[in-house]
Formats: C-alpha cells, sequence, structure tokens
C-alpha cells in the first residue's frame, strides 16, 4: 500500500479550503520569482479557476499534492509532477514550501522523498526533470543532494531584479 506520510510531512490531495492560504503564496513576490510561477498578481477568482481545473483534472498529465506537516496539519506547501509522458516515462518536477516560517527546515526533501518513491515505484516514471533559476542556490543545492544533476542551461532566460539570468534544467 501507497504511504503518503514522510517523516515530517504528509502529502494530501489539494483542497478548496486552501485557496486562501494559496492564494497568499501566489501573490507573494519572493515565492514567485523563486518558482517561476505566474508572474504577475492573482486574483481570488483566478485562483479560484486554478483550483476548478488542478482539481478535476482528467487529462492524466498532472499529479498534485499539498504539502502538510504531520505533527500541526497545517498546510505548508504543494508539490507537484506535470507534462507526464507515460510513454517516455517522465515528469516535470516541482515544489515550494509557501510558509516561510518552514522553509530552510528540511521539510521540502521530506515531502520530495514521498512524491519521488510514488513517482517511481507506483506511477512507474524513469525519470523527473526540473527548471530552477540559477539564482535560486538552495533549491540547486537540494536538488543536487537527490540526484539531480545540470542536464542544460537556458541562456538569459528568466528576467528577475533588472536582469537576466540563466535557467537550469536538471535531470
Amino acid at each position: 500500500m501507497l504511504n503518503y506520510n514522510g517523516q515530517r510531512v504528509r502529502l494530501r490531495p489539494l483542497r478548496k479550503c486552501d485557496i486562501e492560504t494559496t492564494l497568499k503564496w501566489r501573490n507573494d513576490p519572493d515565492l514567485r520569482e523563486n518558482i517561476l510561477g505566474y508572474r504577475f498578481p492573482v486574483t481570488e477568482e483566478m485562483e479560484g479557476k486554478w483550483y476548478q481545473e488542478a482539481l478535476v483534472d482528467q487529462n492524466q498529465k498532472r499529479v498534485l499534492f499539498a504539502i502538510e506537516t504531520i505533527k500541526q496539519a497545517k498546510l505548508i506547501g504543494m508539490i507537484f509532477l506535470n507534462k507526464i509522458d507515460w510513454i517516455a516515462r517522465l515528469a516535470r518536477f516541482g515544489i515550494v514550501i509557501g510558509e516561510k516560517e518552514f522553509q530552510g527546515r528540511k521539510l521540502a526533501g521530506d515531502a520530495m522523498q514521498v512524491l519521488f518513491n510514488y513517482a517511481f515505484n507506483f506511477l512507474n516514471l524513469r525519470k523527473i526533470w526540473l527548471e530552477v533559476p540559477v539564482y535560486n542556490k538552495r533549491a540547486i543545492a537540494l536538488y543536487t543532494k537527490f540526484g539531480f544533476y545540470e542536464e542544460s542551461k537556458l541562456r538569459g532566460q528568466v528576467f528577475f531584479d533588472r536582469r537576466y539570468h540563466d535557467l537550469i534544467l536538471m535531470g
């Protein structure tokens, strides 16, 4: 049986009642620039539409989980696989720990361990890839620790802080 619990976090389906929290994260400029999300302010209506699409997604190209602490049952982030290619058996990965007081506490790594177990042992994927801007050093260190390595670099792909930055593709 598949276990969605890590050492300190659990993965669970995203719920409509999470909208208020995720809307706050999407409108946080620091988070938005590091996760390469939608670059403009997000309204409640926009977030509601995104939720509607995510919660009823039947195209089997995306897996999305909320990350919550086991101890407090507090929503702290989201983790996903998207662009799933069932023939090549690969998917794009992303994660955000939106609650700042929980960042840097090794909870992202715990959530990644659970998701990767699900991806490789249940979904039968063979490869996970991601995109990360070169200035997100903490994320690059975490991904490297999990065995990701740089496969290529897109020069000047991301505009942030009045400069163009490279985007690293890792697998």
